[in-house]
């Protein structure tokens, strides 16, 4: 309608002049549209390019700290690789040098043995007292105990030591001996063995047949004076400490043959 009325202000050639501007405005105006599109996906592409180059930078740099914590631990490992072959090397000069000494430590030992043995073979212990220590107030409890091996002056030379004797309560039997050495008890053994002569001096005690005890020791290592110390505990667990024998270590090359017993 517009050009209708156009037409009748214009002329002929005017009005195809119109149409061809018209025309070449709207050509234009879609090759705009057209254009904004395509920038828009360029927009669009090159944001997401740029994305992509930041993940890509990102990565990059992971990599790159990666590259250098690889790098890192590769010189760690060869540091530990070297101190491992160090302590290899070490190791192996200690147990070269503990079987060395272990080896010597046997040897010692060995010889240590060998000059035990004779050194026993050349000592022998003597028996060089006996004494009671059977106290006054304990007197009320025993009618009496005694040691009939071994004696005074004994020497001994097989490397233990037999010990015989008796003991004859009043009231709660006799029932254990117990050989004491620094407060420590080595032995312990029965009153039960039979003493005939016991029972001859004590005809009306009944515990006088069987009030005997003996016992074997080893004496063998013995390298000081030691005190062996004899005590006898009733059925009432009372303790009545009884002698003390003490022994001392006595070299072969000074005993005469007829000390030996």
């Amino acid at each position: 309608m517009r050009l209708t009325k156009l037409a009748n202000w214009l002329s002929q050639g005017d009005l195809e002049k119109y149409k061809d501007l018209s025309q070449q405005a709207q050509q234009a105006s879609a090759k705009l549209t057209k254009m904004e599109l395509e920038l828009e996906k360029l927009r669009s592409a090159y944001q997401q390019t740029q994305k992509e180059l930041a993940q890509a930078k990102a990565q990059l740099q992971i990599n790159q700290g990666f590259q250098i914590e690889l790098g890192e631990t590769q010189l760690q490992l060869k540091k530990v690789e070297t101190e491992a072959a160090r302590y290899k090397k070490e190791l192996f000069e200690l147990k070269k040098e503990f079987n060395l000494n272990q080896s010597q430590l046997n040897q010692l030992k060995k010889t240590r043995e060998n000059q035990s043995w004779t050194q026993q073979l050349k000592t022998a212990i003597k028996v060089t007292d006996i004494s009671k220590t059977l106290a006054k107030q304990n007197f009320a409890l025993l009618w009496g105990f005694g040691i009939s091996t071994p004696e005074v002056g004994l020497m001994i030379t097989t490397g233990a030591i037999l010990v015989k004797g008796w003991v004859l309560s009043k009231k709660a039997q006799a029932e254990t001996i117990r050989v004491i050495y620094e407060e420590e008890i080595l032995l312990e053994t029965s009153v039960k063995h039979p003493r005939p002569f016991v029972m001859q001096q004590y005809p009306d005690i009944p515990t006088a047949k069987n009030s005997g005890f003996e016992f074997t020791m080893a004496i063998a290592l013995l390298t000081t004076t030691t005190k062996l110390n004899l005590e006898a505990v009733l059925s009432d667990e009372t303790i009545v400490p009884l002698c003390t024998l003490t022994l001392e270590p006595q070299s072969i090359d000074v005993v005469e043959t007829s000390s030996y017993r």
